[in-house]
C-alpha cells in the first residue's frame, strides 16, 4: 500500500496527482490519496477538480487514521521505512513529488474542464490565438514576499526576465508577450514590455484561468513557481521555447528539482 499526501497550491497538487496516477498505472499495490486539510486550506483547498476534468477518490477515514499513525511513528522516529519517502518501499509519501519520472503522461491525464471565461479573459484568449508566436511571462510575488518564503524561494530578478525576453526575440522576432502575475502593479512599473499585454482577470475569477491561458501560448518565461511550470508543461506545442530560472530557490541548501525537460532553457 502507498498513500500520497495531497497538499499545497495547484502546482504542487498537480505533481502529487501525477505521482498518484503514475503509481496506479505502474504498480500492483493499492494506491491512495490523503487530503491534508491543514496544508490544503493554506492554498484555497483542493483545486484539481475545479481546474481539470478528473475525479478524485473520496476521503477515507481509514486512510486518515493510517496517516495519523504513520505521522505519530515519524514524530518518535520509529519504523522509518514506513514514512521515509526517499525509499521506494515506503508507505506514506509526504513530499511534493517533484520528479519528471512521474509526469510524462501529464497531458494525457489532465484536461481542462469547460469553464466560463469572463469577457476580459475571452478577449485575452482571442488575442493569444490570433498571434503567430504568443509568449506567456509569469511573475510570482505575492506569498513569496513573506519573510520566510523570501529567504527560501526568493524572487526572479528583472534581469532574468529581460534576458529571457531577449532570447525569445532572437529566435522569434514576431513574438508577442502576455504577462501574468499576482502583483500586476509591480510588473507594470518594473517590467515594461514593448507591445506586451498585461493579463488582468475579473474580480473573483479563479487563478486556474491564468494557468489555462498560459497553456495556450507557444513560448513561456516562467517564474520559480510550479504554477507557471505547469503553464508551460501542459501547453501542447512541440516548437515551444520555454525558459526557467537557473536559480530556482534562494535557499542554497535546497536542490533544484529534476522536473525540467531537456529542451527547456535555464537562465
Amino acid at each position: 500500500m502507498k498513500i500520497i499526501s495531497l497538499k499545497g497550491g495547484l502546482g504542487n497538487q498537480i505533481f502529487e496527482y501525477c505521482r498518484y496516477r503514475f503509481l496506479k498505472e505502474t504498480t500492483s499495490e493499492s494506491i491512495h490519496l490523503y487530503y491534508d486539510s491543514r496544508r490544503l486550506k493554506q492554498h484555497k483547498g483542493t483545486l484539481l477538480c475545479d481546474c481539470f476534468d478528473i475525479a478524485l477518490p473520496k476521503n477515507s477515514i481509514i486512510i486518515d487514521i493510517a496517516v495519523a499513525g504513520l505521522k505519530a511513528l515519524r514524530a518518535i522516529n520509529l519504523f522509518p521505512r514506513l514514512y521515509d519517502d526517499t525509499r521506494d518501499d515506503c508507505v506514506l509519501i509526504d513530499d511534493y513529488c517533484q520528479d519528471r519520472r512521474f509526469i510524462g503522461k501529464a497531458r494525457q491525464w489532465l484536461h481542462f474542464r469547460e469553464f466560463h471565461l469572463s469577457e476580459k479573459s475571452q478577449q485575452v484568449l482571442s488575442m493569444i490565438e490570433a498571434e503567430d508566436y504568443p509568449v506567456a511571462i509569469h511573475v510570482r510575488r505575492g506569498d513569496y514576499l513573506i519573510k520566510q518564503n523570501l529567504s527560501d524561494f526568493g524572487l526572479c530578478s528583472t534581469e532574468y526576465y529581460r534576458g529571457a525576453i531577449s532570447h525569445i526575440l532572437s529566435k522569434h522576432p514576431s513574438a508577442r508577450f502576455f504577462l501574468f502575475s499576482d502583483d500586476m502593479t509591480w510588473v507594470k512599473e518594473n517590467l515594461p514590455v514593448e507591445n506586451g499585454v498585461f493579463v488582468e482577470k475579473e474580480n473573483g475569477e479563479p487563478d486556474h484561468i491564468d494557468l489555462f491561458l498560459m497553456t495556450r501560448c507557444r513560448g513561456h518565461i516562467i517564474a520559480n513557481s510550479t504554477f507557471s511550470f505547469w503553464g508551460a508543461m501542459l501547453a501542447d506545442d512541440k516548437d515551444a521555447t520555454n525558459i526557467y530560472p537557473r536559480r530556482w530557490f534562494a535557499n542554497t541548501e535546497w536542490n533544484v528539482p529534476d522536473i525540467f525537460p531537456d529542451d527547456w532553457i535555464s537562465l
